[in-house]
């Protein structure tokens, strides 16, 4: 009988979601646990990549309704997941497992956390390669954030009134004919002579680039937590849940960015984005303390840092 740990770890079906469960998977297997990466059949179907997985790491799907296009934003997949008791997800797993449906064996083992698992961006690191250092505004919202039009063409203006070269993250909207299409922007000759607009990246290497130097997000935790160890100052641009949490810490307590301010109409305008990136960009403190932080951030990770022993004591005290 196999005694070898085993841990289920479930995931939100978004490439932001999905890397940073299979690093994590990775860390579990080095310290001799499974690890079974669940989620849904939406997401998996999407993947890119089918090369196999490393040994001790097992990726299994479920329908979550969506199955022939995940559209972001929709929780149905979470609100599914709490009618699922223990042994519901293990038959689940069993029937997963049984089915012949597909799902793709990967290899997480880079520097993008599991890598560029979708759609492959436009060959965003070589027009990075050509940038000078800390010379680039990152602009992403993450696997969920929905922006209206009004949102999006101000960022536009600001990105255009800073001068400045940009790598701009803008998903891909489902139509109600379920034809996928790029909103068209009103300045878009002008964006593409100023800087790069694609439908997703590999977040965790864009951001480790060396010409990288301001991160507008909208601070999710993964995208927080992704900007900081990479030493990245940020312009926090918070839109639910726990980011306005996540963009005081930026601006109030790890002092490495600044948070765009709204209009009345609940609208951040151009001049303002503008203002923040230039504020971030030309500032010297918030540099130094952005390296600071992921100085600090990759140490507590190591052998015997604060996190790697954290981790120890939670498998320990799970009797693993």
């Amino acid at each position: 009988m196999d005694h070898q740990p085993h841990i289920l770890l479930v995931t939100f079906p978004g490439q932001g979601h999905i890397n940073p469960s299979l690093q994590f998977s990775k860390r579990l297997i080095k310290m001799g646990v499974k690890v079974t990466l669940l989620t849904a059949f939406s997401a998996l179907n999407r993947m890119t990549k089918t090369i196999p997985t490393p040994q001790g790491l097992t990726i299994l799907g479920f329908s979550d309704g969506y199955d022939d296009g995940f559209k972001p934003g929709r929780l149905h997949f979470f609100s599914e997941l709490t009618k699922l008791g223990s042994q519901a997800v293990t038959n689940l797993i069993t029937e997963s497992s049984n089915s012949g449906r597909p799902f793709t064996r990967l290899d997480p083992s880079n520097t993008a956390f599991g890598g560029d698992l979708f759609k492959t961006s436009r060959n965003c690191i070589e027009w990075l390669d050509s940038k000078e250092d800390s010379s680039v505004v990152y602009v992403s919202f993450g696997s969920v954030c929905e922006l209206s039009n009004n949102q999006i063409e101000e960022i536009a203006r600001g990105l255009l009134k800073s001068h400045r070269p940009f790598l701009w993250v803008i998903r891909a909207t489902t139509t109600n004919s379920g034809n996928e299409e790029e909103d068209k922007l009103s300045c878009e000759e002008e964006l593409e002579k100023q800087g790069m607009i694609v439908p997703w990246c590999s977040q965790v290497e864009v951001l480790s680039h060396s010409s990288l130097g301001c991160f507008v997000t909208h601070c999710g935790w993964n995208s927080t937590l992704e900007g900081l160890v990479s030493g990245v100052p940020m312009v926090a641009f918070p839109q639910w849940s726990d980011q306005a949490t996540n963009a005081k810490l930026i601006k109030d307590v790890w002092k490495t960015g600044v948070r765009v301010i709204v209009n009345e109409e609940g609208v951040v305008e151009g001049e303002e984005i503008e203002r923040c990136i230039e504020m971030v960009m030309e500032s010297e403190e918030m540099r130094r303390n952005a390296k600071k932080w992921r100085v600090m951030a990759r140490e507590v990770v190591k052998e015997g840092g604060s996190s790697d022993l954290n981790l120890k004591a939670f498998l320990s005290e799970i009797g693993i």
